[in-house]
C-alpha cells in the first residue's frame, strides 16, 4: 500500500465560476435524505444561477458505472464531478474522477462522514452546498492498494468482514449508530482465524500474528483509537496498525471507532 504523491505547490486554486457540477448521489447512504438534498441543490444552485446535473444512484452495485458517466459529462462541460454519500460512495466516486483532469466536490450524507469531516466540509447539507459553490480545488492524499484508491482506510481480516456484517444489519435494521455497536457485538462473539503476515518495513522484512491489519489515511479515525502516529498523515505517508491480541470488548470498541 503506498500513498499517493502531493504536488510540491498544494495552495488552493480557485475554480470557474461557471463551471457546471455533476453530482452523484447515493440514494442509500445515511439517512437515506436525497430528496432533501435534491430540493436543497435546486434551490441553492437556482439562486446562484449554476448548472448541474444530479445522478441519483439506487443501485450501490451501479455507482462505478455511474461515477465513470460522470466524469465524462463533467469532461465534455468542463465541470467537476461531486460525490454525494458516504465515505464508501466518495470512495468509489474518486475513483472515477482521479487522473481524469476532473475536481472532485463533496457532500457528505453518511453516517460517520470520516473524508468530509477531516477536510472541514459541514456535515449539514445545507452549508456544505453553500460551501461548494464558492469552493476552491486543494489536493488532498489518498492511498493505493496496487491500482484500487482510497480515501479513508484500507484493511484485511476481521475489519472489512464486520464492516460486511455491519451492512447487512443496516439493511434489516436501518442506520441508527446503534446499529453497528449490535452489529459488532454479534460479529466478534464469533471465533475467528488470525492473519500472519509478512510485512516489508524500511527494508527488514517481519511476521506478524493479527486479527486485522488496518491502513489509514484519516486523522479522525487514527485520533479516536488513540494512535500517535496520526501526525504522520500530513509528512505523506499512511500509518499500519495490526493489533495484538486483545479481549473483545477492546476489540468492540476498536471497531467502533474505526467504522468508516
Amino acid at each position: 500500500m503506498q500513498p499517493s504523491a502531493l504536488p510540491t505547490h498544494a495552495e488552493a486554486q480557485p475554480m470557474d465560476a461557471r463551471a457546471p457540477f455533476v453530482i452523484v448521489m447515493n440514494a442509500g447512504s445515511g439517512r437515506k435524505q436525497g430528496e432533501t438534498t435534491a430540493a436543497l441543490l435546486a434551490n441553492a444552485f437556482g439562486k446562484a444561477n449554476r448548472e448541474y446535473e444530479l445522478m441519483l444512484v439506487q443501485d450501490p452495485s451501479q455507482l462505478g458505472a455511474t461515477a465513470q458517466r460522470a466524469v465524462e459529462l463533467a469532461q465534455a462541460r468542463g465541470g467537476a464531478v461531486v460525490g454525494a454519500g458516504g465515505d464508501g460512495t466518495l470512495c468509489a466516486v474518486a475513483q472515477a474522477v482521479i487522473g481524469s483532469g476532473c475536481a472532485f466536490g463533496v457532500l457528505p450524507c453518511g453516517t460517520f462522514n470520516y473524508f468530509s469531516r477531516d477536510h472541514g466540509i459541514p456535515a449539514d447539507p445545507a452549508q456544505a452546498i453553500d460551501l461548494l459553490l464558492t469552493a476552491r480545488a486543494h489536493p488532498v492524499q489518498v492511498g493505493y492498494v496496487n491500482d484500487r484508491m482510497f480515501l479513508v482506510n484500507a484493511s484485511l481480516g476481521l475489519y472489512p468482514k464486520m464492516l460486511e456484517h455491519r451492512e447487512i444489519y443496516k439493511r434489516q435494521f436501518g442506520r441508527s449508530r446503534l446499529v453497528p455497536l449490535w452489529s459488532a457485538i454479534a460479529m466478534l462473539l464469533r471465533r475467528h482465524r488470525h492473519l500472519r503476515l509478512h510485512v516489508d518495513h524500511k527494508g527488514t522484512m517481519q511476521e506478524i500474528r493479527t486479527s486485522t491489519l488496518f491502513v489509514a489515511n484519516n486523522r479522525l479515525q487514527l485520533e479516536q483509537v488513540g494512535a500517535s502516529e496520526a501526525p504522520l498523515l500530513t509528512q505523506g505517508l499512511l500509518v499500519a496498525l495490526a493489533p495484538r491480541a486483545i479481549g473483545r470488548l477492546a476489540q468492540i470498541v476498536l471497531s467502533l471507532h474505526g467504522a468508516g
